[in-house]
């Protein structure tokens, strides 16, 4: 079965990135299989993507899953409105250890060849939220001195003692994480124009995010930072899927 939908006129990606000379990188074998549940993924069944510097194992994901963590980038820039709601299992190997980069390359290549999938960029307008100062100005922690020797963006904050704590976190980082709560429906983008990296704990957050409460999320990061959300429009680059195809067999 093949789905074919229609896209304006714009700069197709290739697959994987080329090389001159060289075929794109490639799993040494990968098997592509529905998922053992659910293939309507219905009833609460979640996907779970695990890699190894050797493997990449993915369970009961739908190829808008599979095209977000191949190119790395957010749900909201992968329109699904068109998509097959199959899900599947893939497992991959490769022939020699590689960094998570090339492992993203791979399934690149992968999704190219079994799922005949091609897709193209361009850049939209989106609903969003502006993160920006607030009447009265910040109440930040101080920022970290100096670089830090490892700094590591991390998906999500912590949760301690009832509290968000979003560790060594720029404020661009923050809006990322604090967009992708509970609650949260739309991107959020910094527009404070502050610099550094902080230690950012909000108290009570947790309890609001499992409420799905986004006036009382809203409300904290108000009182306790000093920076509010703004209902805005921003440009994203979005990934479009103009065909795909069931996969081949294994």
């Amino acid at each position: 079965m093949v789905f074919r939908f229609d896209a304006a006129a714009a700069i197709f990606l290739a697959a994987a990135p080329m090389m001159v000379g060289l075929s794109p990188a490639a799993f040494e074998a990968a098997s592509i299989k529905p998922a053992a549940i659910s293939a309507a993924r219905e009833g609460g069944n979640r996907s779970r993507i695990e890699h190894t510097p050797t493997s990449l194992s993915m369970w009961n994901v739908g190829l808008r899953e599979c095209v977000q963590w191949a190119y790395g980038v957010a749900p909201f820039q992968i329109p699904s409105e068109h998509l097959s709601a199959d899900s599947y299992d893939i497992l991959a190997r490769t022939g020699a250890p590689v960094p998570v980069s090339e492992l993203r390359v791979m399934l690149q290549e992968l999704l190219a060849r079994r799922f005949k999938l091609v897709l193209h960029r361009e850049t939209r307008m989106l609903p969003a939220y502006e993160l920006a100062i607030a009447k009265g100005g910040p109440k930040l922690p101080p920022p970290h001195a100096g670089a830090t020797p490892v700094h590591a963006a991390e998906s999500l904050p912590k949760v301690r003692n009832d509290s968000f704590v979003f560790e060594d976190a720029s404020l661009a980082e923050f809006g990322q994480m604090f967009g992708r709560l509970r609650g949260i429906d739309l991107p959020v983008v910094d527009r404070t124009g502050i610099a550094g990296t902080y230690d950012i704990v909000l108290k009570s957050a947790p309890a609001a995010a499992r409420e799905g409460d986004l006036g009382a999320l809203f409300a904290i990061v108000q009182e306790q930072l000093g920076l509010k959300l703004i209902p805005a429009k921003a440009p994203f680059e979005v990934f479009i899927v103009d065909h795909a195809e069931r996969p081949s067999e294994n």
